[in-house]
């Protein structure tokens, strides 16, 4: 009868977690304006499933695309009829912004109507990851275990963020999860439909995001173990054959990598409408190459296309709730008490873990921690072990567990809606951030709509803008002066023209990224203000307000700023013109002589 009453009482909290979590991420969307990418992979998959056409972003595999796309394509059904200049045989960079943004802001349904719709998907797949931590806790050690690791996903704000972005992180760590559980449950009962489970989502994790190969790493670890222990961590209790126990072993191992090899081939299939491998190999090698040649990054405030071997690791302490690192850090060290961690939960909960962070810190690719988004379930159900703990008196379990959850609970909401410039306390909290990292930790064009109702609320007409995203300020209601900015979906993303002589207040709005010159040549155009001038005010800690009104000396370093980026288009078209592409010399040449006129009205 406990029993029966703790398991109600567990569903009951559980649920509510689960609504809350659901909330967060409503919240998340509706004040959140598209990030850098949302539109490219929003119209890449309407285009895969308007047209079977996969020219558009092929080096992302195709599922959480096409499936963000597919409530667009059942209620409205638009037409996906892109310029002709722009859809050739093979869609360039620069056009793929282009056609995105004219998709998404000039199709005959509203920007954001379509924006929220495409989010959903990717909501719902968070929710089914965070339901499948406290389910997964709850297999393991019982229904305490279940609400802990429930409330720790649940208010997990790089989780909430993930899942209200259309990107992939989100579905790719919901299906890697999904696979080492159903592999775990295979274990248990040897029941053969499990096991085709975890093929069909490996298959899923791999047309998701890349990364999903790393299951091959997590399984294969998983059989070597199997193969070689004395009692396999695979099958409790370990039924040996009539053979040697090795070799009988041997052929399991086999058979198991064999079949979940097949499955998870054919299920990349469907979501590239049975067009073959070709297209997941491209985009395979495409990263792969770009992994090899790196990406510009900030970190600690300096600046390398090389990365940082402690780029993850401190990206995910500062950027994780201090009780959240507390609770795991107390379930490994105390790893024999309440109910031991075993070698073979420690296989399935660690190892994938390992294999992702021996991954990910050497890599040269530091742009933010939502890569190492598939580690946080696996970890949230080692710390759900702690619930199985005996205390010495009863009031020290809630003390003791429910007090750092109500802490993250606590540390996450109060930056709701802004999940993703997060920062914990041991830095100070998201006011901060900008010392530590840049890009996606902080900044990714996410503001725009915050930046509106300041301008509304201020009762401004104009502002100078330095953004660093891809999404149209004019089409937010903003009427700006552009400023040198990285990112714009055009050269440049708004008509340039001088800021009004009579507007009263000269208000300079900058995307942090930008202030710190990390993609705009170190220390960059804005130095002086980043260094030397204290924000009016922060929107959503991505964007800072200046004002300049009767500040001389800022309006004479905003002209520098000027003409830092004429003198810039300068040197790229010089280069251009070494290397024979005269047609893109030309187009930096036009921007340098824009600046130059800005410069002039200035």
């Amino acid at each position: 009868m406990q029993t029966k009453t703790a398991n109600r009482l567990a569903f009951g909290v559980c649920v509510a977690l689960l609504f809350a979590f659901l909330a967060q991420g409503w919240g998340f969307i509706r004040a959140n304006s598209q990030s850098h990418d949302e539109a490219v992979h929003l119209t890449a998959g309407y285009s895969y499933l308007a047209t079977h056409d996969f020219r558009l972003n092929p080096e992302h595999p195709p599922l959480l695309k096409e499936l963000a796309a597919l409530p667009i394509y059942l209620r409205y059904h638009l037409p996906f009829k892109p310029a002709t200049h722009l859809w050739g045989q093979s869609t360039a960079e620069a056009e793929k912004w282009a056609i995105s943004r004219d998709f998404l802001y000039h199709s005959s349904v509203p920007y954001d109507d379509l924006l929220t719709l495409g989010r959903l998907p990717g909501l719902l797949l968070g929710a089914l990851l965070v339901s499948l931590v406290g389910w997964w806790s709850y297999r393991l050690w019982g229904p305490g275990a279940a609400v802990l690791g429930m409330a720790l996903a649940a208010f997990e704000p790089n989780l909430v963020t993930n899942a209200c972005l259309i990107t992939t992180d989100m579905g790719s760590a919901l299906f890697i999860f999904l696979a080492m559980y159903l592999f775990w449950e295979y274990g248990n009962s040897r029941r053969a439909l499990l096991l085709v489970g975890a093929g069909v989502a490996t298959g899923l994790a791999l047309a998701s995001k890349l990364t999903g190969v790393l299951l091959f790493g997590m399984g294969g670890v998983i059989l070597a173990a199997h193969v070689l222990l004395h009692r396999s961590p695979l099958f409790p209790p370990a039924k040996e054959g009539t053979g040697p126990a090795r070799v009988v072993r041997l052929k399991q191992a086999s058979l198991i990598a064999l079949v979940v090899a097949v499955l998870a081939a054919v299920t990349i299939l469907p979501p590239y409408f049975f067009q073959g491998w070709e297209r997941w190999w491209y985009g395979f090698r495409w990263q792969t190459t770009k992994g090899a040649f790196g990406h510009h990054a900030f970190f600690l405030g300096e600046y390398s296309d090389k990365g940082w071997l402690l780029y993850f690791p401190v990206a995910f302490l500062i950027k994780t709730p201090v009780p959240s690192l507390l609770l795991i850090a107390a379930s490994l060290l105390l790893f024999r008490a309440g109910r031991p961690l075993r070698l073979r939960e420690a296989l399935f909960l660690l190892v994938p873990v390992g294999i992702f962070l021996a991954l990910m810190i050497p890599a040269k690719i530091n742009i933010g921690v939502r890569y190492l988004t598939p580690i946080y379930p696996f970890l949230f159900v080692c710390a759900a072990r702690l619930a199985t703990l005996s205390f010495p008196r009863p009031w020290l379990a809630p003390v003791l567990l429910g007090v750092p959850v109500l802490l993250t609970a606590v540390s996450s909401l109060r930056q709701a809606p802004h999940q993703l410039a997060y920062f914990n306390e041991l830095i100070g909290g998201p006011d901060h951030g900008d010392r530590y990292l840049a890009d996606t930790n902080i900044d990714w064009g996410q503001d725009l709509k915050g930046l509106r109702e300041y301008i509304l609320d201020e009762r401004l007409d104009v502002v100078y803008l330095s953004y660093f995203g891809t999404a149209p300020a004019e089409e937010y209601g903003i009427r700006y002066q552009e400023l040198p900015s990285f990112g714009a979906v055009d050269w440049p993303a708004h008509p340039v023209g001088g800021m009004p002589r009579e507007e009263p207040r000269k208000l300079l709005a900058v995307s942090v990224t930008n202030l710190q010159g990390a993609y705009l040549g170190e220390p960059g155009p804005y130095a002086f203000f980043y260094r030397e001038r204290s924000p009016l005010a922060k929107i959503g800690y991505s964007i800072w307000i200046y004002d300049l009104t009767h500040d001389a000396e800022g309006q004479y370093h905003l002209l520098q700023a000027y003409r830092y980026a004429a003198e810039r288009e300068r040197k790229l078209a010089a280069e251009y013109r070494k290397k024979g592409a005269d047609e893109t010399a030309a187009l930096h040449e036009q921007l340098a002589h824009q600046w130059d006129e800005v410069i002039r009205e200035e």
